[in-house]
């Protein structure tokens, strides 16, 4: 019997989806813009939801939450705005005013909205206390951030900016309503200055900018809080998606008379002398695929290292002139190429260009180097299906004309420019394919910036991609790549993160990682039993 990695748990396996049917639209893990949330609160409106009963499901639904995350909360501070996100504060303010906390607010300004203006003039007349000065919320629990919301498109005057850095400074935690204040709800950079958040309820659906890497330092924790949108509203066009429990994106698990050659052959070129390392860890990476052959074409003199490391790869060593297996021998599903392999990259990748284009490519590092001297049009003119996984600088030099100040728009124009699917490697991976599907990694760790993380990453994706077209018996489409980059994306930051929970994150080196990759996958599934068993019982 073989002993691969299982990719799926039993109970998610029978919940497997086709790849139609992910591209229905999912409230728990789609990102939406603030046009797209916009268009989305008219269509209900027009469709008779009174604005003032939405704002009451909104407040009652976020003081349900509060209550949970902030349960020693008593006094409660508002930063109001004169929109609907002040709004919102007030009521959620009236809410906890009636469940005996104590509640002060801060108006920025008098000219409020006329739904605001009411909420605030019956919270007044509750007893809850409007101060004048900031300072007076020194004595609170908490502050909420209800300043502003989507739509916001300057940066922040006064008095906006002063109650931004007072709340920052205050060393209160600050729950910000729908996104923090001065965020840009698109490419999550700050217009100017910006509420740092310790939680971020965000209303409805997510927004984009929330899960941009540039948003990483202001919006802490975050929360989704549903008021129950109706499926007619979400928007029809394709939205980015969050890698939330992506188990439809693994292969599917091996049947019990598999073996060796059902299970992949990915052949591996990576490795020189002077970065002999590289070549290692990218077939550590592979091996925790689960692929069934793995062969490495690199330097003679790596040969010995690589079968110390790795005694159950085969290596094509060569001398002098750089080489690959005869095209007429080639076994292989997949080919990973880049890690490591110095000024071997040019000849190497003309090789692959030349005689090695029906097979699905995985390139990273100096393979990446290679095809920005290139040209990373050459890889369309050569009809060649490919997963390009850059990192900030190897994406500049591959796509110079391509701003990154929206990073998931970044990616989605480079994957459409070169036909490819593109990994934009960070703090938080973006996946997008040429057929505009667009993937977003939620959660990583500071661990996994260290020298060799990416060579795992490339070989795990390669050993995934080999595994995934050896099952299906013919050519994989871009749908089933983006699977490939998308699984092992998770998988590997997955590993990291419960590596660094068990050692910290300098315990988390390239190596241990690769090692680690099975086991926390195994644990990975355990937890989607678990968590699908209990979802059942609800």
């Amino acid at each position: 019997m073989s002993h691969l990695p299982s990719a799926m748990p039993p109970v998610a396996t029978a919940l497997r989806s086709d790849m139609g049917s992910r591209c229905q639209f999912d409230p728990a893990i789609s990102l939406v813009s603030s046009a797209q949330m916009q268009r989305l609160e008219g269509q209900i409106f027009s469709a008779g939801m009174p604005v003032a009963a939405l704002m009451e499901k909104v407040g009652l639904a976020v003081v349900a939450q509060l209550q949970k995350d902030f349960p020693q909360a008593h006094r409660i501070g508002i930063l109001c705005g004169t929109g609907h996100n002040g709004g919102d504060g007030l009521v959620v303010g009236r809410e906890l005013w009636l469940a005996q906390k104590s509640v002060k607010v801060w108006l920025g300004k008098p000219d409020l909205k006329p739904l605001t203006a009411d909420h605030a003039r019956y919270l007044k007349a509750l007893g809850a206390e409007f101060v004048e000065s900031l300072e007076e919320l020194a004595d609170c629990d908490l502050l909420i951030d209800a300043l502003f919301g989507i739509g916001l498109n300057r940066p922040l005057g006064e008095p906006w900016a002063g109650a931004v850095g007072w709340a920052n400074g205050s060393g209160i935690p600050i729950l910000s309503l729908d996104l923090p204040s001065g965020l840009n709800d698109q490419t999550g950079e700050v217009w100017g200055c910006c509420i740092r958040a310790s939680h971020t309820y965000t209303l409805g659906l997510w927004k984009r900018g929330l899960w941009q890497e540039a948003a990483l330092p202001w919006v802490g924790r975050l929360r989704r809080v549903d008021f129950g949108i109706p499926p007619w509203a979400y928007p029809e066009v394709e939205v980015p998606r969050l890698l939330l429990r992506p188990w439809q994106h693994f292969p599917a698990d091996p049947p019990l008379d598999t073996h060796k050659y059902r299970q992949g052959s990915l052949l591996l070129v990576a490795g020189s002398a002077a970065y002999a390392g590289a070549a290692v860890l990218a077939g550590l990476g592979s091996r925790a695929s689960g692929v069934g052959m793995v062969t490495m074409a690199a330097p003679a003199e790596l040969k010995g290292l690589i079968h110390s490391a790795l005694p159950e790869v085969l290596v094509h060593a060569w001398e002098g002139i750089p080489s690959l297996p005869p095209v007429a021998e080639k076994p292989f599903q997949a080919v990973a190429v880049g890690p490591g392999l110095g000024e071997t990259r040019l000849p190497l990748l003309e090789i692959l260009l030349r005689d090695w284009a029906g097979i699905p490519w995985v390139i990273d590092a100096d393979g990446l180097n290679a095809l920005a001297e290139m040209g990373v049009e050459r890889l369309p003119e050569n009809g060649i299906q490919a997963i390009l996984t850059p990192h900030l600088g190897e994406f500049r030099r591959l796509f110079p004309g391509i701003p990154l100040g929206d990073r998931i728009e970044a990616a989605q124009r480079a994957a459409a420019q070169s036909g490819a699917v593109v990994v934009l490697k960070g703090a938080r991976t973006v996946i997008a394919s040429p057929t505009g599907e667009c993937w977003v990694n939620p959660e990583s760790t500071p661990a996994l910036a260290r020298g060799g993380s990416g060579d795992v990453l490339t070989g795990l994706i390669g050993g995934l991609v080999a595994r995934r077209r050896a099952q299906a018996g013919q050519p994989l489409d871009a749908p089933a790549l983006l699977s490939c980059a998308c699984a092992g994306v998770w998988w590997h930051a997955q590993a990291a993160v419960h590596l660094a929970q068990e050692r910290g994150l300098t315990g988390v080196d390239p190596a241990r990682l690769a090692e680690h990759l099975p086991q926390a996958l195994q644990a990975l599934q355990q937890e989607e039993v678990v968590h699908t068993v209990s979802q059942a019982g609800e």
